[in-house]
């Protein structure tokens, strides 16, 4: 029988999949999430090809380390290398959320940065790199992004979508969150004028 600590995961990843559709963040089959089981070694991770804005706890998949099922009636996400290699890498990392952000993507496929428009933008999301493009689902995509998320709370990836971590799901989904509307302010004011950065010495 699952843990009260499994199920609540469960329901809290859950929760994050509906608020990411229902806000535009992903689309009815696209985005991952997972939350790490420490004391199993085990992950829980959103199954693969399910609508993301109708899952219930039962639909999200428990792997190990290496990727093997050992609870889900459906096939974990395909960006399962990708959250393990975090996890490998990242120790104090216990929950990973992959949205299509489209707001961010397409500042990135613009070639446009995260800038300190507030001072969200300025305190939180210092540097926020751009990764170059890697296949989804392969090995390598998780390996550049366990390389650069160590010590950062999001990296976004060029042609597909944003990466954020956090102690929980709802931590990692409110990093996503508050980067798409740091991306919106710099669209609007890049298509209006100039983008008005806060002074460095007031950071």
């Amino acid at each position: 029988m699952p843990s009260d600590t499994e199920k609540s995961l469960r329901e809290e990843l859950v929760k994050c999949m509906k608020i990411l559709h229902s806000r535009g963040l992903i689309s009815g089959i696209g985005g991952n999430a997972s939350a790490r089981l420490p004391r199993e070694g085990a992950i829980l991770i959103t199954p693969s090809g399910k609508f993301k804005g109708d899952l219930a706890p039962d639909d999200i998949c428990k792997i190990d380390m290496e990727g093997r099922v050992l609870e889900g009636y459906v096939r974990p996400s395909i960006e399962s290398p990708l959250h393990i290699a975090i996890y490998r890498s990242s120790p104090h990392i216990n929950a990973v959320i992959h949205s299509h952000s489209p707001f961010t993507t397409g500042l990135a496929l613009a070639g446009k940065k995260i800038e300190p428009v507030n001072y969200e933008a300025a305190v939180i999301f210092k540097e926020v790199p751009i990764l170059d493009f890697r296949i989804p689902g392969s090995k390598e995509l998780g390996e550049l992004v366990a390389q650069n998320i160590k010590n950062r709370k999001a990296v976004i990836l060029q042609n597909h979508g944003v990466v954020a971590v956090g102690a929980t799901p709802l931590e990692a989904l409110s990093i996503i969150e508050s980067l798409e509307e740091v991306s919106i302010m710099i669209f609007v004011a890049s298509h209006f004028g100039e983008v008005k950065l806060i002074p460095k010495d007031q950071i």
